[in-house]
């Protein structure tokens, strides 16, 4: 049995979305037991009794635009902490949650603790799943040394080697591929790449290769990710809606989107399973954040990424 946390309370569109979402989730995979963990301040009607879904009211609800402060570490009766400490407690196998970014890392080093001292966890995203690529991080740390950038590189490779049959080959993205670009972090960075034993790192990558050709993860910081991945899903949608018109285009971005590309990223780097989905997420983006992290609870990720790491520290 899955057992998975949801936070129902971060999503832009509010509560419904994911409990619907795990009414729908639960039809499709029979061996799911979810909890959801909502606020019964928001108006919302309940879904019917269901033997594998477990409704958990909460009191308090951290909003997407709050700060990080150190209240948010005392704040136990808001729906994000409720479904971390069910984590951090074995009570469940994965937290999906649509909240506010920041929060959700803060209280998972909190509450879960790092695989590793000194190894910042960090956002992952697929951005296809076969042959699996990756990009890390994508908004879970934005001012980044070198040291934490060559952590994020081998969280990435743990992943590939965790979830498919691949041999992780790591890029740092760049503006350009030549030794004299980038800034003094980029350039530091490269050269703790180039003579980390375990990663086979193939050197600077441009946008251009952030989608095909050799490299399978791709490291940047955290505000550079975000913008990669933002911008690329307006490109998507922009698209969409340019070729809606036209027999058949949209529909093949549609299925690319669905089958190529799953809802949500993935924090590594903490003791346990996590998916953050977009805050905009709709039904759709919501049941696919949820099943990815079904995905990752069945190949228990985080054991297997946290095995790499020890594995590569006691050689």
């Amino acid at each position: 049995m899955i057992r998975v946390a949801l936070d129902a309370m971060g999503g832009d569109l509010g509560p419904r979305i994911a409990l619907d979402g795990a009414v729908e989730i639960l039809s499709r995979h029979h061996d799911v037991f979810i909890t959801a963990y909502y606020s019964p301040y928001s108006g919302l009607e309940l879904p019917a009794p269901h033997e594998r879904l477990s409704l958990i009211s909460c009191s308090d609800v951290i909003d997407g635009d709050e700060e990080i402060v150190l209240s948010l570490f005392k704040r136990r009766n808001s729906s994000l902490y409720q479904s971390l400490n069910a984590l951090s407690q074995k009570s469940s196998d994965v937290v999906v949650t649509l909240g506010n970014t920041g929060a959700m890392v803060a209280l998972a080093r909190h509450i879960l603790g790092v695989l590793r001292p000194k190894l910042y966890p960090a956002l992952i995203r697929e951005l296809h799943s076969n042959p699996l690529r990756c990009l890390v991080d994508l908004g879970a740390n934005v001012h980044c040394p070198p040291s934490m950038l060559v952590g994020f590189a081998e969280l990435g490779a743990a992943y590939i080697e965790a979830l498919s049959d691949e041999t992780p080959v790591v890029g740092l993205l760049n503006v350009g591929v030549e030794s004299s670009k980038g800034s003094a972090v980029i350039r530091e960075t490269d050269r703790l790449l180039i003579s980390n034993k375990w990663l086979t790192y193939l050197g600077y990558a441009e946008g251009t290769e952030l989608f095909e050709g050799d490299k399978n993860v791709i490291v940047c910081d955290g505000m550079v990710g975000n913008a990669v991945l933002k911008a690329s899903e307006g490109l998507l949608s922009f698209m969409m809606g340019k070729f809606k018109e036209i027999n058949g285009a949209s529909s093949l971005f549609e299925t690319f989107y669905q089958t190529e590309r799953r809802h949500g990223a993935c924090l590594v780097g903490v003791r346990g399973n996590l998916v953050k989905g977009h805050g905009r997420s709709d039904l759709q983006a919501m049941i696919g954040a949820i099943e990815y992290g079904i995905d990752i609870a069945r190949a228990d990720l985080c054991s297997a990424i946290e095995a790499r790491l020890c594995n590569e520290e006691v050689k």
